[in-house]
């Protein structure tokens, strides 16, 4: 008999090593180089002195990294505030704004860090006081306790023609159907399996008057691992993919054999006998 389903964001360090197992496996596509050819396409309009950007669910700050060092080259000064609900990996980036201090970049960059959820920032800023020329949420969405909520609060934190960009999965793709088919399994979970389609139609229905643009960045992940039940590496990633703590100890067998024969159907082949699966994100664009 199967153990009750458990989030795999609720257990923080198997999450992490699930995040990055997955970040090994990804293929074909540079998230943190597009996340920063995204927004430097949309950011033409903007001619100020200080520019103000809040990076919501930050992380390690990799996916920030091209990103800063464009802004500062555009901008003489950047306000950049970083915010994450998980200590460790918010040091990391403080590390990597450490070093480029230290080697004479991002001098005209400052920096905040706040460790906490993106419900509890937003709670305590006054829009008619923070305001900001982007705001960006990476593959972090699912995370919100409100996400359209949030969306729809940051967005009246944007100054004139600031952006909000957010980037979640597409359920065009295989891992977008696998969230559909995961949603049934667990209806009774709140935004487990959140897509950037759902939130655009809902920030329609909630903002019709708000401009929305996407960009849909294809990509694909090696999940050969996740066919050996002894592996590690493979368990993670279904962990991830699923977003079930111990996907295979914890869903009954009949879930477990229909995720797995889903993937199956799903996967093709490269030279090497690897087994890809397409992984696509979506930008999902807001302009003020």
């Amino acid at each position: 008999m199967a153990n009750q389903i458990q989030r795999l964001f609720n257990h923080k360090e198997d999450y992490w090593r699930a995040f990055q197992t997955y970040k090994r496996n990804i293929r074909g596509v540079q998230r943190e180089l597009n996340v920063k050819q995204v927004i430097e396409t949309v950011l033409t309009n903007i001619q100020v002195v200080e520019f103000k950007v809040l990076s919501v669910g930050t992380g390690d700050g990799t996916v920030d990294e091209p990103l800063i060092d464009f802004l500062a080259d555009k901008f003489r000064k950047v306000v950049y505030i970083a915010v994450d609900p998980v200590e460790d990996e918010l040091q990391k980036f403080v590390a990597i704004t450490a070093n480029k201090k230290t080697q004479q970049q991002w001098k005209n960059v400052q920096f905040e860090f706040h460790t906490e959820t993106i419900d509890s920032y937003i709670g305590r800023v006054n829009g008619g006081v923070n305001t900001f020329h982007l705001i960006h949420a990476v593959q972090c969405a699912y995370y919100f306790t409100d996400p359209i909520e949030v969306l729809l609060q940051l967005y009246q934190i944007l100054t004139k023609d600031g952006i909000l960009v957010n980037v979640l999965i597409s359920s065009s793709d295989k891992i977008g159907e696998l969230y559909l088919m995961m949603e049934k399994y667990c209806s009774h979970q709140n935004h487990w399996y959140l897509t950037s389609d759902y939130l655009e139609r809902n920030v329609a229905l909630r903002l019709p008057q708000v401009v929305q643009t996407t960009i849909i960045q294809p990509g694909v992940c090696n999940i050969t691992e996740c066919f050996d039940e002894e592996s590690h590496e493979g368990n993670d990633l279904l962990d991830f993919m699923t977003q079930v703590h111990c996907f295979r100890k914890n869903v009954s067998k009949e879930i477990s054999e229909n995720v797995l024969s889903f993937l199956k159907n799903g996967i093709t082949e490269n030279s090497s006998g690897d087994c890809l699966i397409s992984w696509d994100s979506k930008y999902l664009i807001m302009h003020k």
